[in-house]
């Protein structure tokens, strides 16, 4: 009688045992932290305006540099509309890691003159690549504040016609271009309320890899107008220092930017 009473006992715990472990299992499911949501992808496309003034050299082999200057004011006079100039901004971000582009293509014909002893005019017909590229790392985000650092690379394309007249000729040259230069920089934001913020961004690059420098710096202030639209205007300064081969390019560029940034 022993033997089957101690039969008996164990049995019943063996099958309260079978009954409590799912229990205690589920139990100590609810109190394991949940898994961090994986970072989502989140892309943004800005178009936009750059009213930018160009003043500074441009050179084409077999031909002296000529001094041009065109200020923002007197762009939409200079501008080449056919065909017409191409603005576009873009990110993909993930979490802190971004990928970012910008992409600009201007036609510009302005007028300077040209070192002589008689003081020579000339005339510049210039189509412009610019496309800006990289990613980013945001080191500083408080909710209200953040700060990226990113590195990246500018590329130029040039395609220069330089008509250089004198009171007794007239020479014409041309020539194209295309290099990339290395650059590294930051981007910031500060929340301002009321939908209203500041985004603030500077660059610089060249280091002699492809020009001698370039750089740019740009502030905008951006109001939000929706979860998925931002609307943004401020001043832009790009500058890029290009000598080589007869070619030469040392220009600045400035002005008002305006445009418009849609997430999804």
């Amino acid at each position: 009688m022993g033997i089957i009473r101690a039969l008996v006992l164990a049995s019943a715990g063996t099958a309260a045992a079978l009954v409590a472990v799912p229990a205690i299992a589920a139990d100590a499911a609810t109190q394991l932290p949940e898994a961090a949501p994986s970072p989502v992808w989140t892309f943004t496309v800005e178009p936009y305006f750059w009213m930018a003034g160009m003043n500074g050299r441009v050179g084409v082999r077999g031909l002296e540099p000529a001094d041009i200057d065109v200020d923002f004011s007197q762009i939409f006079n200079h501008i080449d509309w056919s065909p017409p100039p191409v603005m576009l901004a873009g990110e993909a971000r993930n979490g802190r890691y971004a990928l970012f582009t910008d992409f600009i293509y201007l036609g510009l014909e302005a007028d300077g003159t040209s070192a002589g002893p008689l003081g020579l005019s000339a005339n510049a017909d210039m189509n412009t690549v610019v496309w800006t590229f990289g990613g980013s790392y945001r080191v500083v985000d408080t909710g209200t504040a953040t700060l990226d650092v990113l590195a990246g690379g500018r590329l130029w394309y040039l395609d220069t016609d330089l008509t250089v007249t004198g009171p007794l000729a007239v020479r014409e040259a041309s020539g194209s271009k295309t290099w990339v230069d290395p650059l590294i920089g930051v981007a910031g934001n500060v929340a301002l309320g009321n939908g209203f913020g500041l985004h603030g961004e500077a660059d610089v690059g060249g280091f002699g890899v492809g020009a001698d420098i370039d750089w740019q710096v740009q502030g905008t202030l951006q109001y939000r107008y929706s979860d998925s639209v931002t609307l943004e205007a401020g001043y832009r300064y790009l500058a890029v220092d290009y000598d080589n081969d007869g070619f030469v390019f040392d220009i600045a560029m400035q002005g008002p930017i305006i445009g418009a940034r849609f997430r999804f």
